[in-house]
């Protein structure tokens, strides 16, 4: 068994790097859209393999010790984390999703929206912090918290979706700008959902009690 810990603190090794590389690149990819940063776009979307390539080596040494045989609190951990590394890797691709609208409009003006996105991506990355934080520690995680910041996630959501129709329909002309920034909106909406199931894993592997939020089809509200 002292083997097998072992692997399973390398396992959770290579889950915290890929949580902090896509920590990272959530960060940069909404400072390269906000300063129109091409480079550090650039740096984004090159990072993504090796979040990749993390996940991968994941998944192979879950399902390792899965078919070698593991119980009790070690099953708990490697079922959770052979869900966990995808959200993850899912956070890295909408980061890229984001790195690609700053290369869509790097030469365009800033949006209404801008502000609103700032805040989303503040609001995710006080999240993943909170997941980060717990899974270092093997500390219990404050899930309802998590609920309330990706509540306010969508909020804003709705507020860029909003907001966007109103400036297409004042300005036409602005069409394509805006339909990029409502991407990238997008992309941090679904990027707090992931996040939130990161936390849901985390919580499970902690207490062994499954807690899911209850969602219903996600639909922007009309003025």
């Amino acid at each position: 068994m002292a083997a097998q810990d072992e692997r399973i603190e390398s396992l959770r090794a290579d889950v915290l790097e890929a949580m902090r590389l896509v920590r990272r690149s959530l960060e940069e990819s909404v400072r390269s859209l906000d300063d129109r940063d091409v480079d550090l776009a650039n740096e984004v979307l090159k990072r993504e393999r090796q979040v990749n390539e993390l996940e991968a080596r994941v998944d192979n040494a879950c399902l390792e010790m899965l078919g070698e045989g593991v119980e009790g609190g070690r099953l708990r951990m490697i079922a959770a984390t052979f869900k966990l590394i995808t959200d993850v890797e899912r956070i890295g691709d909408y980061c890229v999703a984001i790195a690609g609208v700053t290369l869509a409009v790097a030469n365009k003006p800033l949006t209404a929206t801008s502000l609103d996105i700032e805040k989303m991506a503040g609001r995710a990355l006080h999240m993943l912090d909170s997941c980060i934080a717990a899974y270092i520690e093997k500390s219990s995680i404050d899930i309802e918290g998590i609920f309330r910041e990706d509540g306010e996630i969508d909020r804003l959501y709705e507020e860029v979706f909003i907001s966007s129709i109103s400036s297409v329909l004042g300005e036409p002309k602005l069409i394509t700008n805006v339909m990029y920034m409502t991407v990238a909106a997008r992309a941090l909406e679904r990027i707090g959902d992931h996040i939130t199931n990161i936390a849901e894993d985390i919580s499970y592997m902690e207490t062994g009690r499954l807690v899911r939020r209850d969602e219903a089809v996600y639909v922007p509200a009309f003025p």
